[in-house]
């Protein structure tokens, strides 16, 4: 399927929102850990986060729009050590309203959420990049398509962005896949380092490029 990828901006928001709920919700991790939230209010907390990256210069923010539509069909963060970023990425502008939330997106945690299972799940996420994240490395931090798209090789496009960026820097990529995209990340590159329940740690070496014949 043809897509466009560019940065997302706050007016795209609403649907990065809507591409993590209906990809994730079904999941284990938000069954439990999400069973007794109001929806709108486990929303409001993903736009905390959201904004909240934004402004960390660290984040790159990128969708994938269909080509004939220009509808958003997939969403994708990647975190890319400062020290690489010679040439920073523009930051997004968020309104003022975005901005107050960015700053402390920890206070929009909703009432009625699993204290336990949220704790564990945070807790493989620290554990697991003290364990395997080094300095240099690239992490892919969040890929998902909105499940009418999933399928179409969305994933796989986006997937290419990522990784020419990191073969470019000769950089390592890591990540905490589901199991849901254990297959796509093992068919392009990625080595599972250990499994967390239904959460693998992956990591990818680079490619490096293929020197011209003299």
């Amino acid at each position: 399927m043809p897509i466009q990828i560019r940065y997302a901006t706050e007016s795209d928001s609403p649907d990065l929102v809507h591409i993590n709920t209906a990809s994730f919700a079904p999941g284990l991790f938000y069954q439990n850990a999400f069973a007794n939230v109001q929806a709108s209010a486990l929303q409001t907390l993903k736009y905390a986060r959201t904004f909240a990256r934004f402004v960390d210069p660290k984040y790159h923010l990128l969708i994938a729009t269909d080509s004939e539509t220009g509808r958003v069909v997939a969403f994708m963060r990647v975190v890319i050590p400062l020290h690489y970023q010679q040439d920073s990425h523009s930051l997004a502008r968020l309104s003022e309203d975005a901005s107050k939330m960015a700053a402390k997106p920890d206070e929009y945690l909703p009432e009625g959420i699993n204290k336990r299972v949220y704790a564990c799940y945070l807790d493989m996420l620290k554990t697991s990049r003290e364990k395997y994240l080094g300095d240099d490395d690239m992490i892919l931090d969040f890929l998902a398509t909105d499940p009418e798209y999933q399928g179409r090789g969305i994933g796989s496009q986006m997937l290419k962005w990522a990784t020419q960026k990191a073969d470019t820097l000769n950089a390592r990529m890591f990540l905490e896949a589901t199991e849901e995209g254990y297959p796509l990340y093992k068919k392009y590159g990625w080595n599972t380092q250990e499994e967390f329940g239904s959460y693998y740690i992956m990591i990818r070496d680079p490619i490096p490029a293929t020197s011209p014949p003299n």
